[in-house]
């Protein structure tokens, strides 16, 4: 029994992992427990409130798993001494390194709380169906959100589509392939578009809206780039921008101040009696394991900041000889909050999803349409960005120029907001910018961890790993 119910564990995702010294000391368990059951819309409710509670977890967006993606890159580094922070931070990540297993575990948790929900919803045979469809849009979008997170750094992953609560209900699954992971996405996300209302439930932008749907399909199609996955990248960006009622805040500054601002198209909600641990992650007059700006950014940031530009100043500080990241200061009760969809994304997505429509995806450009004149929405576009920022607007690109300004503004606008590895990826420029290149290609993909493959025979590994 007890083989079983650590494999129970670790198909839950139950934070099994969160140190080295209780990794196996795991108690004799025949089922997890749900915390309530649902019988009604107002218990239906707070298991909804469940799953978002379930994406703020350390391992996921309240620290880790939002910061890899810029540690793992060029725009962050560790300094500290857990070896599962070296490893990202220096791009050789082990399979059985504990933290990456902790974070696979905190993203498959909230898909499995959202697949509760999902059920719990299809079995209140009382409800009205258009409030059914807006729950279970509602956890579908977030369960599209998580398979991309794990689609971003592993590649194919299996899809869970139903819940599992018991030993009874568990199911070894194989990886799907990234082409099968992707349908699966933009499935769900298609059906909360349709089905969740362009209001959210309650407490906007806190919980998906049919607009916060959009937007995800928007950076979805952006990522994926096959055959017409830009025109419609455009078409869900502009939808965001022309019919939501979001806009850009006049000033950077408040982003990070102003929680659920009219910029803020999804975010998550921190209070002090549920934290992250991204404030003293960054401060250098507190203890414990640190993520600062490498010093090519910090350089590059205050070039621009030169120019003009204010997300220097309120992005990263030099202090204790370190560049701190400023967007979450809250190092007394780490409840900043954490904006995972807002506007600036989408007039960046929707220039960029322009330009490719002529140039192709960096895979496979079309080297006459980059020397053509960027068209002037693209530049209208990038031009909020930068006028924002405090830079003068651009007037003439050519559409190579303008591929290159939006990845820069990209870089600038959102550190530590978990976007540059994918953007590199995009961009196909993990080897020039990471030496990602020959032999060490495969480091484009993080490895399955270990502890699944060793209970799940199903999974394979990544190569390389």
């Amino acid at each position: 029994m007890k083989r079983y119910s650590f494999i129970l564990m670790l198909a839950f995702g139950l934070g099994i992992f969160s140190s080295c010294e209780d990794t196996l000391d795991i108690e004799p368990t025949d089922a997890v427990d749900v915390e309530e059951s649902i019988t009604d819309e107002v218990s239906l409710n707070r298991a909804a409130l469940g799953t978002y509670s379930a994406m703020q977890a350390s391992d996921y967006y309240g620290l880790r798993y939002l910061l890899y993606q810029d540690v793992y890159a060029d725009n962050m580094a560790h300094r500290g001494t857990f070896t599962t922070d070296v490893e990202v931070s220096t791009r050789d990540i082990f399979a059985s390194n504990l933290q990456i297993a902790s974070t696979w575990t905190a993203i498959y948790t909230t898909i499995n709380r959202a697949n509760i929900v999902i059920r719990g919803a299809e079995a209140l045979t009382d409800l009205e169906p258009e409030v059914r469809n807006m729950y279970i849009g509602e956890m579908r979008f977030v369960r599209a959100l998580a398979h991309f997170d794990l689609l971003k750094v592993f590649g194919g992953v299996p899809v869970i589509t139903s819940p599992t609560t018991t030993i009874e209900e568990i199911a070894f699954l194989p990886r799907s392939s990234e082409a099968e992971v992707y349908d699966a996405i933009i499935s769900d996300l298609q059906f909360a578009e349709e089905n969740i209302g362009d209001e959210p439930i309650s407490n906007a932008p806190y919980r998906a809206s049919s607009f916060a749907a959009s937007a995800l399909l928007a950076r979805v199609y952006l990522q994926r780039g096959n055959a017409g996955d830009y025109a419609q990248a455009e078409a869900k960006a502009s939808r965001v921008i022309d019919e939501g009622p979001y806009e850009l805040l006049q000033n950077y500054s408040d982003l990070f101040v102003r929680e659920g601002n009219a910029e803020s198209i999804f975010e998550l909600n921190y209070t002090p009696f549920d934290p992250n641990g991204l404030g003293t992650a960054s401060d250098p007059r507190t203890g414990g394991q640190k993520f600062y700006l490498r010093q090519p950014l910090f350089d590059t940031l205050q070039f621009s900041a030169g120019e003009g530009d204010v997300r220097f100043a309120q992005t990263t500080a030099f202090e204790n000889n370190r560049n701190r990241l400023l967007k979450y200061e809250d190092v007394a009760e780490n409840a900043d909050n954490v904006p995972v969809i807002r506007l600036a994304e989408m007039y960046l997505i929707r220039a960029e999803a322009r330009v490719r429509q002529l140039t192709g995806p960096a895979t496979n450009l079309n080297q006459a349409a980059l020397l053509l004149p960027a068209l002037p929405t693209v530049i209208a576009d990038i031009n909020q960005i930068r006028t924002r920022a405090g830079l003068r607007p651009v007037t003439v690109l050519t559409n190579r120029q303008a591929l290159n300004e939006i990845l820069h503004q990209r870089r600038l606008e959102f550190v530590g907001e978990g976007f540059r590895f994918m953007d590199l990826k995009r961009y196909n420029l993990t080897c020039q910018e990471l030496d990602f290149c020959d032999n060490e290609a495969f480091r484009n993909l993080w490895p399955i961890p270990l502890q699944q493959i060793e209970v799940n025979p199903e999974l394979t590994q990544n190569p390389g790993y």
